[in-house]
Parts: C-alpha cells; structure tokens; sequence
C-alpha cells in the first residue's frame, strides 16, 4: 500500500517529474504521432488499473470486457458512462469507508444538481499531473511558469489573503500575486486595474466574469491597461463578444482552457489558433451522438483523465457540448458549448436547453454578458450588460429583436420575458457565473430546486498549485 504521507511530501519531486513526462509543445506535425502513443498507452494502463477497483470491476463485467480489449481512445466506447451522481455517491463512500488513507489526498469540491457537493478524491501522485497540466497549459503561448510573473484570484473566496515570497519566490521562481477581489469582500474595479498595472504580470488568470468587468471599465472609462504576455478567462465559456472585449483591452495573448473541477483542463485554444486541441497525451475527450449509444464528432463530450489511476474518472459526463474533427488520430475541437444541462422546464416536462439560448443571444454583439433566471414555469427574466460600443439608445431596439426571437423559440405563449440592462451581472456565491438558472422543480410548478454548476476552465489546477504553496507556508 502506498504511503500517502511520504507521498504528500514529495509532491514538488512528483511535479517536477511529471512536469518532464507531458508534451509541453502545442500539437504538431513532429509530435502528434508520439502523443497518440502515449494516449493509447495511457488507456490501456488506466483499464488495467481500473479492473482491479470493485466499482469498475462490477462495469467490466456488465459489458463482458477486460483490460485486453481498451488499447485506445475509440476502444472506451465500450465502456459505460460514468454521470456526476454516480462519481459523487462512490467518492462519498470511499471517504467514508477509510478516511484514514485519504487523509493526504487532496479533494476537488464541486456543486451538485441536487445541491450535494461533489468531493473528487486526488492522490498526491495524481495530483502531480494535475499541478504539471497545467504549467504546461500556461506555457503553451512561451510563457516560462518557472520565471515568469503569475497573477490570479485568490484561493479563498472569503476574505483577503495573505501574501509573503516563500524562499523559492524570492529567487524569482514561480513568482505569484493574488488579485484582491473577493466574493464577500469585494473591492472596486480600479483597485483591481491600479493592482494589474503596478505588478504587471507576464500570465493573468481569474474568473471570466471579473476580467469582463476589468475590460468593460476600461473601455468605458479609456483607461490604460497593462498587457499580460498571456492570460485566461475561467469558470465560464466564452463566446464572441466577450472574446472581442477581452482581446480588445488586454490584448492577443489569450490562452481559452476548458476543462471542469473534477478532470482539470484538457481542451485548449492557443493565441493565433482558430481550433483547440485535445491535451491527449493526459486525457481523452470523446464525442458521443445524441442519444449517447456511440461516437459523433458533434455531440457532448465525455471526458476521460488517463493520469487518475488510483481513482479513476473513466468516462466522466461533461454535459457539454462540441464540435470536433480527427486529424492523424487525435481530436481537435472547432466550438465548445458549455452547460448542456442548464435548462428552462416547460410544464409539460420538456426542456428548452442552454444551446438554443445561446444560439440567439451569443451572436448579439451589443451584449457581452448576459443571464437568464427561471422563477416559475412563466417568468423569466434575461439580465443583460451592454457592450460599451453600443449607445444606450439602442437597448429598446435589441430588447425588441430579443423578445421575437426567443418568443419564436419557445413556443409557450404562456412565457413572460422581463429584460434588465445591468452594469455587472451578479456572480454566484462561488464567484462564477451560470448563464442559466431554473428554479422551477420539474413536476412541482413553482417549486425552487438549487441548481449546480460545471466548471468550463482550469479552476482545479489554478486552485491546486494555490493550495499546494498554502501548505507549504
């Protein structure tokens, strides 16, 4: 039996190590053929290590298979979906079962449908990977994650940190500084631009939503900005009006990383480049058709993290949505459609999903924002904030544009829309922001259910290398 302990200490060796294992050039030419060795080699590996595990075993068995018939990507197809509350209520009673051999393991929370969190159990070795994804994913544009100067949220969203350079950072060594923006004590927005600016960062990461409001207040208020070599935008998928502000006012170094808490991210953009590509030496992302029997290049992803051995995640739910292509064996990924599951409940049972939303209201480039909340089965409301490019003269106009449109859509007569035009949507408690939210329990008119969340960015990696210095200080 391993010995977490020991492992737990050696995390920074783990890293380092698995830091020299990744692929930390983009996809190419010269590499593609060897990254698709190590995914194929990854997947047989990881079904190895699975068929030892009952949870798994039990899966194998339901489908008559063995480790002998998964040597690739297209193979796990065979294999049985695994949903969020199957993850959760296994990770539940492996927690409970022996909490002693989990004590030095690291847990990703995130919320649940139901309201549950969901806790994802990382061993220190897993977490290795984790921690070394995403220093190659901030490197693939030619940032050095070792040299250059990071800024990001901080770890707690509940009050401010508290900031020293441990020894290694005094060296000019994985330098970091948090931004100071919390969810309950929040500052104002030239603070943060006051903040940006004196540090001036080589990477900047923090939630979309945060960056949105940096980039609108500058552009409002034609205020000089520095301009990080890189950043990214998380927690929220981005669409082309966001895409354009952001680019606009802190430049072209935008590095887009899907991903969710439980898997880390595994679907990336790189500046310049019109496509994403797959990190497939780590993960595999494939692509089912609609009714989820077999594969598709355009359907939702199911998500696959080949360096979680010890617990796996085989054939994760994303609930969201792409559209991709194979090219030499590997996948690539022209669109991401985030929150599939985030829909608005009619009372006959059906469900008008976030895609036809989005499909209306992400192509209005007079709006950079936008959130649509479900009170009862008739009342909605669209909060909206107005590209600074758009005169506020013409808010009546989009307003009536939307109503048609999306009255057309739904199809209900009984609907009622209320439009508001905000300065800033506000966020949820975790400092994301859900695109939609229903609070309508399907089958109990009127009655609020809590809705949950799916994490569209790097989050766990940027909070894991955080928590990883936090217990080192």
């Amino acid at each position: 039996m391993s010995n977490y302990e020991l492992d737990h200490k050696l995390e920074h060796v783990y890293t380092l190590g698995a830091y020299a294992t990744v692929e930390k050039e983009p996809v190419n030419s010269k590499n593609c053929a060897r990254i698709l060795r190590k995914q194929n080699q990854g997947v047989h590996e990881l079904m190895k290590a699975a068929y030892e595990i009952p949870f798994y075993r039990k899966r194998f068995e339901e489908t008559g298979t063995t480790p002998d018939d998964y040597y690739c990507a297209e193979d796990l197809y065979k294999f049985p979906l695994l949903t969020k509350d199957q993850l959760r209520d296994w990770m539940d009673e492996e927690a409970a079962k022996d909490p002693e051999k989990y004590k030095y393991w690291h847990v990703s929370p995130t919320s649940g449908s139901t309201g549950r969190p969901l806790r994802v159990l990382i061993s220190p070795k897993e977490y290795a990977y984790v921690v070394a994804n995403w220093l190659r994913t901030m490197g693939y544009g030619g940032f050095n994650p070792f040299t250059g100067k990071t800024m990001c949220r901080p770890n707690s969203l509940h009050g401010p940190v508290k900031e020293y350079d441990s020894p290694v950072q005094k060296l000019g060594i994985l330098r970091r500084k948090y931004m100071s923006d919390t969810i309950k004590e929040r500052v104002d927005t030239q603070t943060l631009v006051d903040e940006i600016n004196a540090y001036e960062p080589d990477y900047l990461y923090n939630h979309k939503n945060l960056l949105m409001r940096i980039a609108k207040y500058v552009k409002e208020n034609d205020l000089y900005l520095y301009q990080p070599d890189f950043y990214t935008p998380f927690g929220e998928m981005l669409d082309e009006p966001s895409r354009a502000l952001l680019t606009e006012v802190f430049g072209p170094g935008l590095i887009d990383a899907y991903g969710m808490g439980e898997t880390g991210s595994c679907v990336i953009r790189i500046p310049g480049k019109k496509y994403y590509q797959v990190n497939s030496d780590l993960f595999v992302v494939n692509v089912y058709n609609e009714d989820l029997t077999g594969p598709a290049l355009k359907g939702m992803m199911v998500i696959t993290p080949l360096y979680k051995t010890e617990l796996p995640l085989i054939n994760y739910t994303s609930f969201d949505y792409a559209d991709s292509y194979m090219k030499k064996g590997l996948r690539f990924v022209r669109g991401v459609q985030g929150r599939m599951n985030d829909v608005i409940h009619h009372k006959d049972g059906s469900v008008t999903e976030w895609g036809n939303i989005s499909g209306i209201v992400n192509y209005i480039s007079d709006i950079i924002s936008y959130r649509m909340v479900q009170e009862t089965y008739e009342d909605l409301t669209l909060m909206m904030v107005r590209n600074p490019d758009t005169p506020v003269e013409k808010q009546e106009e989009i307003v009536k544009f939307l109503d048609e449109k999306l009255t057309e859509m739904f199809k209900d007569p009984s609907i009622h829309i209320t439009y508001e035009w905000l300065d800033e949507i506000p966020v949820d408690p975790n400092g994301k922001l859900r695109v939609i939210i229903s609070k309508v329990k399907p089958g109990a008119i009127g009655e609020p259910e809590h809705a949950g969340e799916d994490v569209g960015s790097a989050e766990i990696a940027e909070d894991e290398v955080v928590a990883k210095e936090a217990a080192e200080k």
